[in-house]
C-alpha cells in the first residue's frame, strides 16, 4: 500500500488533490500541529465549499474513507504536513 506525503496551502489546489484510480480504501493522516480540512469532488472542479467548510481532522488524527473510481480527495490546511495511505 503506497504512501503519499502531502503539505497543505490554505486553499483547494491541484497539487493536493488524489484522484482514485479504482474504488480505494485510503486513510488520511493529519501529522501536522493545525486542523486540515478534505473535500471529495466527481471530477477536476475546485470544490465550491470554502475550505474552513470541508471536512475537519484534527491534529494526530486519521480519517478512514472510501472513495469511488474517478472521485477526486481535496485535501487543504496551513501548511500542514499531511500522509494519505491508499490500500
Amino acid at each position: 500500500m503506497p504512501s503519499t506525503a502531502y503539505k497543505t496551502a490554505a486553499g483547494w489546489i491541484a497539487s493536493n488533490r488524489h484522484t482514485a484510480t479504482a474504488d480505494e480504501d485510503i486513510l488520511l493522516s493529519n501529522v501536522g500541529g493545525d486542523t486540515i480540512h478534505f473535500e471529495i469532488t466527481t471530477d477536476d472542479a475546485v470544490p465550491a465549499l470554502d475550505v474552513s467548510q470541508g471536512h475537519p481532522v484534527q491534529p494526530g488524527r486519521s480519517q478512514a474513507m472510501q472513495i469511488k473510481s474517478g472521485e477526486r480527495l481535496w485535501i487543504a490546511g496551513n501548511d500542514v504536513p499531511v500522509t494519505l495511505l491508499v490500500g
